[in-house]
């Protein structure tokens, strides 16, 4: 094993840069020092450390010309899209947990609805989970990173964090960020290294792992984390379906598919990687959608950013074509295969298909047609992967009584692949795309334990309870008045409430409580 991870640029294969590995013989003491610092941390009041997101946010406007570049060397996207899928996106989270977090973090009163028991009162109190570790993806090595370390520290935890290692650079850029912003020392650390870093982080049992990758490695790191009851959340693959409604506007729903299924060259787990069309537009919907790719500036196009994943490409494309699929354009790599030219493939079975059932994340598309809008949704819903969907359509009410009908943790009507860059709604899978939620409220909760505390209301009122020894017959009478309460009839409730007033008076008299 080298000393060094190599940053490589994918679109010429050029070294950007050698970064320390870190040795797994270290990671004990960087626990320890996250655990030291996160104790500090916690003692911070959440108002204060909303604050220093703001901080952060200036430090990153300030880099995000040289962070762009970044990304774009290392990770091979357009530098357009470092700033509009990466750097706005992270600029939109801090904004957004920076005012969340004091609100969100705060004790919430629980409404008690027993009568009987309006002497006392519950809340939730929310606590940091400790010291969390960040396992991060290479196609978005930025935002995806960057987005699960803020809601981390914000919500009083320490991280320790580990890049791809086909993305060391925009992970040490990372680091770089906070420590500019004047976060506390080792509040965040970085740790290079490959997938045997990432296991040995896990049997230093971190509070909770958050990972994002493939559906192979997601096994693996729930079935380790498994061992020492690690909660986990994972956000996974996808195989994300656009459904095209028959009274579509055709340059709309074609202009949707090109960005949704080839952004970052496809390289997406929002991806458009299946396009459902009704059978009478889908002709015209594929033509116009050619005609669009060959329109696309060469320079859009993205690179390909790991050599292993045109593997999977050579066998998907192997398996349509041994199939007898129809390719439309594309399934081929340009001359030095640093990219595969954008694909549509389609024809008789291809739901039966590798191209069509299994992730590709890549820029090909599968387009299926349909006659029938519960042929559209059984279709749409018709591999293992729920992650996020889509519905093109003039009638916006019908659209989006499609949109109920698939299973996805986000479908989008009239959009494609952006939700993940809104930070006040969840984002996450079913199926084989994970569990969990990122993002929004409920995804600031993934990042705190939750305590329920019950008290009494005042503190005069610190009365022995009914039920407490010992047992006795107005005991008993009480409880099988109380059950009355519950009948359907208004009438019964109200007969059984002199009985129950009445045995639990005497209760109180004559037999007190041990």
């Amino acid at each position: 094993m080298t000393e060094n991870i190599i940053s490589r640029n994918p679109m010429t294969g050029s070294i950007l840069k050698e970064i320390p590995r870190a040795p797994t013989s270290e990671l004990g003491e960087v626990f320890r020092r996250s655990a030291r610092a996160q104790a500090d941390w916690a003692k911070v009041p959440v108002k204060v450390r909303a604050k220093k997101l703001i901080q952060l946010r200036e430090v990153l406007v300030r880099k995000a010309d040289s962070l762009a570049e970044t990304i774009h060397l290392e990770n091979g996207k357009p530098e357009f899209e470092a700033y509009s899928c990466e750097i706005l996106p992270a600029l939109e989270l801090l904004t957004f947990c920076a005012s969340l977090a004091p609100r969100a973090l705060k004790n919430k009163s629980i409404s008690i609805r027993n009568p009987f028991l309006a002497y006392r009162k519950s809340y939730l109190n929310f606590w940091p989970l400790g010291t969390v570790a960040v396992i991060a993806p290479w196609n978005y090595p930025f935002f995806l990173a960057f987005g699960d370390i803020v809601m981390a520290v914000v919500a009083g935890n320490s991280v320790v964090f580990k890049p791809s290692e086909y993305t060391p650079w925009v992970g040490q850029r990372i680091q770089e960020l906070f420590d500019e912003a004047g976060f506390p020392v080792d509040l965040v650390q970085t740790v290079q290294g490959d997938g045997s870093l990432g296991a040995a982080i896990i049997d230093h049992k971190p509070a909770k792992v958050f990972f994002t990758g493939s559906v192979r490695t997601g096994k693996a790191i729930m079935a380790q984390a498994a061992q020492y009851l690690i909660p986990v959340v994972l956000e996974l693959g996808g195989k994300d379906a656009m459904v095209i409604l028959p009274d579509s506007d055709l340059d709309y729903a074609t202009s949707a598919a090109l960005w949704g299924g080839f952004t970052n060259s496809g390289q997406v787990c929002a991806s458009t990687e299946r396009i459902i069309v009704h059978d009478s537009i889908a002709d015209s919907f594929i033509e116009q959608l050619k005609e669009k790719i060959a329109r696309v500036p060469a320079d859009n196009w993205g690179a390909i950013t790991m050599d292993k994943q045109k593997s999977v490409y050579d066998g998907q494309i192997r398996d349509a074509k041994d199939r007898g699929m129809t390719f439309y354009c594309g399934g081929e790599f340009n001359s030095d295969r640093t990219q595969l030219n954008p694909t549509l493939v389609g024809g008789h079975g291809i739901e039966e298909t590798q191209i069509y059932q299994e992730e590709t994340f890549g820029p090909v598309i599968a387009i299926a047609k349909y006659h029938t809008i519960p042929e559209a949704i059984q279709k749409a819903n018709g591999t293992k992967y729920g992650l996020l969907a889509s519905v093109i359509g003039r009638d916006v009410s019908l659209a989006e009584s499609v949109a109920r009908e698939l299973q996805a943790g986000t479908v989008l009507v009239n959009e494609v692949a952006f939700s993940a860059g809104l930070p006040e709604t969840p984002w996450g899978g079913l199926k084989d795309s994970g569990f969990g939620r990122k993002h929004s409220e409920i995804g600031m909760m993934e990042f705190v334990n939750v305590r329920h505390i019950n008290r009494p209301r005042f503190s005069f009122l610190n009365m022995k309870s009914i039920w407490w020894f010992p047992y006795t017959p107005y005991q008993r009478e009480a409880f099988r008045a109380w059950f009355q309460l519950y009948r359907a009839s208004p009438i019964d409730r109200l007969k059984a409430i002199p009985h129950l007033l009445w045995n639990l008076l005497q209760l109180l008299k004559r037999e007190p409580r041990i």
